[in-house]
């Protein structure tokens, strides 16, 4: 057939055929029943934006050939085989971003019509495309193609109006910018053509409500920029006196958003002033606030709920730039919430998640939480599947329809990681089970203060070295944590001199896992008889804190159950200590102190006791107030190094430890969110000493006051195999988005 072999372009760059395009449309148009094979279909639908883009002529006499263009790609993009449709749809964007990013292309505003490939309804598909595309952008020297492509965005949309959805693109484009903190980008090309945007409303009856909503999110998030007050100044009285002069409502309702921004930003800039140069700002800008005060500003424009571009990028001078601020959830695979919850405190302990992704990509199981790790940080998409991640990386003894600890699922990840520290990736057989150091197997100790197995080398690690953040109540585990400071099970029986004894414990200096989370305990006991002593040091990577007896309705507070663990403690009866200088048993004291302190700290509130009638562990619903900071009872050479501040909490809600759900609270550049599973939403620190008694916090992080952290490190500074990782999984789900809109009924 002849339509098959047409030439929408010719070989030639600079001639192009216009009317053969209207042709070819035109007869696809009258065949509904026919389309070419795929591969033609692809590069026609290319050869369209191509045509589309170095066009010439304005509305009118593009618009018949528009309608047939838009008939034709809506049957396109509705009727193919779901195995091709992705593929024209990310071959027709892919060329679109091709010319809107070329400064020199110029490219016709009449190719914004190719945008009906994207539901104007669905603004999560076509937030997606534009995060895609924002992505690719930058790749790009310095964010080049993004200023060119937001410039001619703008261009477009006050030369242009033609493309309905136009306006609602444009919006998701700056959003996406938005997520991806180009916060330079935005301010500059905004203010550029600021003047021409604004003047886009002395025509309110062809303003659509998409443009006005652009126009009205760059003013707002503007409000802090001089520059910006500057470049519409001249035009304010011109534009308030058209929009007062036309009673229709869509009129007023322009003309009070205007009022209520430059309101709000006339009195934001005056707030920064003082003195003298209120006065001169006043002057200068005399005729914007005299035309604005013969209106009544109502304070209550929904666009200043937006944050100012500038203000946030003021706060990222210090940090590092381009990481998104979007923030994404983990599905939950059956009752996997136990590591959702973990997997998100990790990710915001920011020291530890920029090396697993900047530096352990060749070692085994710490590149699959780099993989994880990647995406987390740089999804276009608001929610991930941790399959590939879990399926690796989950305790041999967990089962996926079960609930199990959240605190036992970190000892145990730890425990895998440090293992592994040395290992390399490359041929590494993920099928054959993991094997821990020494194949120890995971100890089910309550406490970490149990001392050193006497067979261990000088430097090796002791089964007893350190916590594993155990399942409270499980075997091994004690029973009751109220009033228990430290189950019988740690109780040795140290053999003392008539000297101070010590046994030696030390963090692994050639271990990560240990410079991040691991600190060291020194335990005192002391016989009341002959007060002979032994000291012990042990390694720990959290402390697990019980709650001391107390009458009902007492008030524990974090640095209380601190003192609490580190106070001494009588051992008497059935834990009475064995002094060999007295020749049996004996009463004793012990009593520790942290003489290294981690740079992060976690603590585990053993919230649970088991209960025999019922056969389960129950929950201690204590009234508790969750301390900000937090002081380690240290030795008195770590006493500059003992203030810690929270910045995560794992939060188990519900009555037992078999049953309920986690989720997480974390704090990231000084915003606090709540993950719960693949739903993420703003909250705030005070909401951790105001959740009810079935939701206590479990496992607290914190961070010592000396440590310093960036932000997550931008897609450009990942290693390639994750850059590559981030990519396809992107673009899958930008296809998958696709595939979904376009199959449904």
């Amino acid at each position: 057939m002849a339509v098959k072999k047409h030439e929408l372009v010719h070989d030639n760059r600079n001639q192009l055929d216009l009317t053969a395009l209207e042709q070819y449309i035109q007869l696809m148009n009258e065949q509904p029943h026919y389309l070419p094979p795929p591969n033609e279909l692809v590069k026609n639908c290319q050869d369209i934006v191509k045509c589309l883009a170095r066009a010439s002529g304005n509305e009118e006499q593009l618009w018949q050939l528009l309608q047939s263009v838009e008939v034709y790609l809506h049957r396109v993009v509705n009727t193919v085989h779901p195995s091709v449709r992705h593929e024209i749809v990310t071959a027709i964007l892919d060329k679109f971003y091709s010319y809107i990013s070329d400064p020199q292309s110029d490219a016709c505003p009449a190719t914004s019509v190719v945008l009906i490939v994207l539901d104007e309804s669905d603004n999560e598909a076509t937030l997606s495309a534009a995060r895609w595309l924002v992505q690719q952008g930058e790749n790009g020297p310095a964010g080049a193609g993004l200023r060119a492509s937001l410039s001619c965005l703008y261009r477009w949309m006050y030369e242009w109006h033609g493309t309905p959805a136009l306006g609602d693109w444009i919006l998701a484009f700056v959003k996406a910018l938005e997520e991806n903190e180009r916060f330079d980008i935005l301010i500059e090309v905004s203010v550029d053509n600021l003047s021409r945007i604004f003047l886009a409303m002395d025509a309110p009856v062809t303003l659509r409500q998409s443009v006005a909503d652009v126009i009205f999110h760059i003013l707002a998030s503007l409000r802090e920029s001089t520059e910006a007050l500057d470049r519409i100044s001249p035009h304010v009285g011109h534009v308030l006196v058209n929009l007062a002069a036309d009673s229709g409502q869509w009129s007023r309702q322009l003309l009070q958003n205007v009022v209520d921004i430059l309101s709000a930003t006339i009195d934001r800039l005056l707030d920064s002033l003082k003195g003298d140069s209120q006065d001169l700002f006043r002057a200068k800008y005399a005729d914007v606030i005299l035309c604005l005060e013969r209106h009544m500003a109502s304070r209550d424009c929904r666009y200043l709920k937006l944050s100012p571009w500038r203000a946030r990028n003021v706060c990222l001078t210090s940090m590092n730039a381009n990481a998104p601020m979007r923030k994404v959830g983990l599905l939950n695979l059956g009752n996997t919430c136990y590591m959702n919850s973990v997997l998100q405190a990790l990710l915001v302990t920011r020291q530890f998640s920029t090396h697993v992704v900047l530096r352990m990509t060749a070692v085994p199981y710490w590149s699959k939480m780099g993989i994880l790790f990647a995406k987390m940080m740089h999804s276009i998409s608001t929610k991930l599947n941790p399959d590939e991640f879990f399926a690796v990386m989950k305790p041999p003894f967990f089962s996926r329809n079960n609930q199990h600890d959240s605190s036992e699922f970190l000892g145990y990840l730890f425990e895998l990681l440090q293992s592994y520290e040395h290992g390399s990736d490359r041929n590494f057989d993920y099928s054959r089970p993991a094997v821990l150091n020494r194949n120890r197997a995971i100890a089910h100790t309550a406490n970490p203060q149990a001392s050193n197995s006497s067979d261990n080398e000088p430097g090796e690690q002791s089964s007893n070295r350190r916590s594993l953040s155990p399942r409270p109540g499980s075997s091994g585990g004690g029973s009751s944590s109220s009033g228990q400071k430290r189950s019988s099970i740690d109780i040795e029986r140290l053999p003392p001199k008539k000297r101070i004894r010590y046994e030696a414990a030390f963090l692994r200096r050639d271990s990560y896992i240990d410079s991040m989370f691991g600190g060291v305990l020194l335990t005192r006991v002391e016989c009341i008889e002959c007060r002979s002593s032994s000291l012990s040091r042990d390694v720990f990577r959290d402390l697990q804190l019980a709650f001391p007896e107390k009458p009902e309705g007492w008030q524990f507070n974090v640095q209380n159950l601190l003192e609490f663990y580190c106070s001494k403690e009588r051992l008497s009866g059935d834990n009475q200590y064995e002094c060999r200088d007295c020749g049996g048993l004996r009463d004793a004291e012990r009593s520790v102190l942290i003489e290294t302190t981690p740079k992060y700290l976690i603590l585990v509130l053993k919230n649970f006791k088991f209960e025999p009638k019922l056969q389960v562990q129950t929950k201690l619903m204590h009234t508790m107030y969750y301390n900000h900071t937090v002081t380690l009872p240290a030795v008195r050479s770590q006493a500059d190094h003992s203030v810690y501040i929270l910045y995560a909490a794992v939060i188990h809600t519900g009555t037992t430890l078999d049953s309920g759900h986690y989720y997480t609270m974390a704090k990231d550049n000084e915003q606090w969110h709540m993950y719960n599973d693949d739903v993420v939403s703003v909250t705030d620190e005070s909401e951790l000493n105001g959740l009810n008694r079935a939701s206590t916090p479990y496992i607290l992080f914190y961070k010592r006051t000396d440590v310093e952290e960036g932000t997550a490190p931008s897609l450009e500074e990942l290693p390639p195999r994750l850059q590559e990782s981030v990519m396809v999984h992107n673009k899958h789900y930008v296809e998958t988005i696709q595939k979904r809109r376009l199959t449904c009924p």
